[in-house]
């Protein structure tokens, strides 16, 4: 059975879940007894599960929606054994919502994309009603989460996560919660997205440190079209089918050219430099193109869009994505499996306001 059946709204199936390696690895995981005397992950992962449901707020969303809450508030903590560190008798989880998204889309890989990438959303974000006023921009941080995920549905997960617990600062909690609340509500970004003028003034305020949402006159003069997504993903034909009649600055042509293979690292530095040489050859002749590269990290696509960003183009990143089975088949004679599975682990689905367009491509 999928986790989705696993779940149902009436009551989930818990020996059935913890057939999971990964779920039994949140029972057998510690938490700090000042803040989870209930004890372990899994147990407490139970607690919000239930607590959940209990919502009148819950109650009233679609069923789509309530499956989505309930497979986040599943796998919010999902990464806590492998974060999990014991200092001084001191337990805690550094950057398990982080890991928790990539390790939740690994599990989740199979379900539909706009559906996945809201629970993996849910999992990075469900802290942030209680930490947001500890960002250095609240507003911005949560206007640039509105984008990923409803407010209302991170506020929801957050709220059962406090009261699926034991411990003695749940009423502290609430009141973080409730100020996140009218923090959202007071700039329109609780129930649905925050609205920009366009899109390139949204590009804009995501590279920027504005303060607050500013509308910036489009001059772009050219399209860059970043494609991305694991080997095998099917980039390449997608290009074909799409842009074929763009000129293209492909990593693996290059590597072809060269003779160096995918898992050279030491061959990787020249690759990217004779890459980022003939985008700016296109740049300075505003010339539209496509960038074909894994681009699987976020960091990997700041890096690109910073040095490009500077001959003022528009920014459209396209995100190619198969199952697991084809990307193994597809690869399976030129790279190895291990690293073939690693790059499904570090994928960083692109956010909206990466670029001017971000979108995804089934294959």
């Amino acid at each position: 059975m999928t986790l989705m059946e696993l779940i149902t709204p009436i009551s989930p199936n818990w020996n059935a879940l913890l057939q999971h390696d990964w779920a039994r690895a949140m029972q057998a995981c510690p938490q700090e007894p000042e803040y989870h005397a209930e004890g372990d992950v899994w147990t407490h992962t139970c607690m919000v599960m239930d607590t959940l449901r209990t919502f009148p707020e819950y109650q009233a969303l679609p069923p789509a929606e309530q499956h989505v809450l309930l497979l986040a508030a599943l796998l919010h903590d999902v990464a806590k054994p492998q974060c999990t560190v014991i200092e001084n008798g001191r337990i805690s989880s550094p950057r398990h919502a982080k890991v928790g998204e990539k390790e939740a889309r690994t599990i989740l890989w199979g379900l539909d994309f706009a559906t996945r990438e809201q629970v993996c959303a849910l999992v990075r974000l469900h802290g942030l009603p209680l930490w947001g006023f500890e960002k250095s921009n609240p507003v911005r941080s949560a206007i640039l989460a509105s984008w990923r995920v409803r407010n209302e549905l991170t506020y929801l997960l957050a709220k059962a996560d406090v009261l699926g617990r034991i411990c003695d600062t749940q009423a502290e909690l609430l009141y973080r919660l409730e100020m996140y609340r009218e923090l959202c509500l007071e700039n329109n970004c609780f129930y649905a997205p925050h609205v920009h003028f366009d899109a390139h003034s949204r590009f804009r305020y995501y590279w920027s440190d504005e303060t607050w949402p500013v509308q910036i006159f489009d001059d772009t003069a050219f399209e860059i079209v970043v494609l991305c997504g694991i080997a095998g993903s099917g980039k390449d034909t997608f290009y074909q089918k799409q842009y074929a009649h763009w000129p293209v600055v492909s990593l693996d042509q290059i590597r072809k050219e060269h003779k160096i293979k995918p898992d050279d690292r030491s061959g990787q530095g020249k690759v990217a430099q004779i890459a980022y040489e003939r985008a700016r050859e296109f740049c300075r002749k505003r010339q539209s193109f496509v960038w074909n590269s894994t681009n699987l990290t976020a960091e990997l696509r700041a890096r690109l869009i910073q040095t490009l960003r500077v001959y003022n183009p528009r920014f459209t990143i396209v995100f190619i994505e198969t199952s697991q089975k084809n990307i193994y088949e597809r690869r399976r004679n030129d790279i190895n499996i291990q690293v073939l599975t690693r790059m499904v682990q570090q994928v960083d689905i692109p956010l909206t306001g990466e670029a001017h367009e971000v979108r995804s491509e089934m294959t």
